[in-house]
C-alpha cells in the first residue's frame, strides 16, 4: 500500500528482525516515521493503510512472512452488545463514573499504568514497560491530533484510562490500561465500550481498536465487539465472520 499525501516527516526508519511480542515463535519488523505535522484527515488515511501511532511516532508492521497484525474497527451504528457486555455495562455504570478530558499525566496515571503493566508481565509475559512522566507524555499526551482521554473513577480513585485520537470519521483507541485488581469486574471491557460510546456521541462512523491478532489473547479479544471489520492485505475492510 502506498501513501503520497504531504506529511512533515522528521525521520523514518525500519527495525531489524526481532522476536514478535504477539506471536513469540515468529520474527517481526516495524517501520517507523517521526512526524512534526499530521492532520486528522491524513492520519485517518494512514490508519486505513495499516498504520498506528503513539504521540508523533507512526508505525506499522513490515514482517516478511507474516500478515497477522490486522487493523480492526467497529461500525458504530451497527454495534450490538452481547449478553456478557450488557451485564458488564450494567454493573460498571452503577459502580463507576466516566469522565472525558484532554490527555494528561500525573502520579495517579503513572502508578496505574505501571501497576497494570507489571501485572501483565506476570500474567501474559509482556515485556517490561515501566514509564516515567516524560515517557508517558511523549507517547500519550503530546500529539499532533485532537485527542480525548476517557477516565473511569470510583469515588476519587482512578480505575481505568483510555487514550483516543480523533479523525473526521473515527475515534481511534490509542491505548488503555486499568486497575488489575478489577479485571474480573470487567473494567477492561467497560473501558472499550466507552470508546464506542464516545464515537457514538461525537457522530463518528467507526471506533478503531488498533491491531487484531487471531493467535494472541492480548489482541484477539477485540473481535468480541460485533460487528467488526478487519482490514485485508488488499486494502479492503471486510466484516469479520
Amino acid at each position: 500500500m502506498s501513501w503520497h499525501a504531504p506529511v512533515t516527516t522528521l525521520n523514518r526508519w525500519t527495525t531489524g528482525e526481532n522476536p514478535c511480542e504477539y506471536l513469540h515463535d515468529r520474527p517481526a519488523r516495524l517501520e517507523y516515521e517521526l512526524v512534526a505535522r499530521l492532520s486528522p484527515e491524513e492520519y485517518e488515511a494512514r490508519m486505513n493503510a495499516g498504520w498506528r501511532k503513539f504521540g508523533h511516532v507512526l508505525f506499522h508492521p513490515v514482517c516478511t512472512d507474516c500478515r497477522e497484525c490486522r487493523p480492526i474497527r467497529i461500525p458504530v451504528a451497527g454495534f450490538t452488545l452481547d449478553r456478557s457486555q450488557r451485564r458488564v455495562l450494567k454493573h460498571c455504570r452503577a459502580r463507576f463514573e466516566v469522565r472525558f478530558a484532554t490527555p494528561t499525566v500525573d502520579d495517579a496515571r503513572l502508578r496505574l499504568y505501571n501497576r497494570y503493566h507489571a501485572q501483565q508481565e506476570v500474567r501474559k509475559g509482556w515485556p517490561a514497560s515501566e514509564k516515567s512522566a516524560d515517557d508517558y507524555h511523549f507517547s500519550f499526551v503530546q500529539s499532533p491530533l485532537p485527542a480525548v482521554e476517557i477516565s473511569v473513577w470510583e469515588g476519587e480513585a482512578l480505575r481505568s484510562v483510555v487514550l483516543t485520537d480523533l479523525t473526521p470519521n473515527v475515534v481511534s483507541g490509542v491505548y488503555h490500561y486499568y486497575d488489575p485488581d478489577l479485571r474480573d469486574a470487567g473494567i477492561g471491557v467497560f473501558s472499550l465500550l466507552q470508546t464506542i460510546d464516545l464515537a457514538h456521541l461525537m457522530g463518528k462512523t467507526y471506533a478503531y481498536f488498533g491491531f487484531y491478532v487471531a493467535g494472541c489473547a492480548s489482541l484477539s479479544y477485540k473481535a468480541r465487539f460485533r460487528p467488526c471489520e478487519i482490514l485485508g492485505d488488499d486494502g479492503v475492510w471486510r466484516l469479520h465472520p
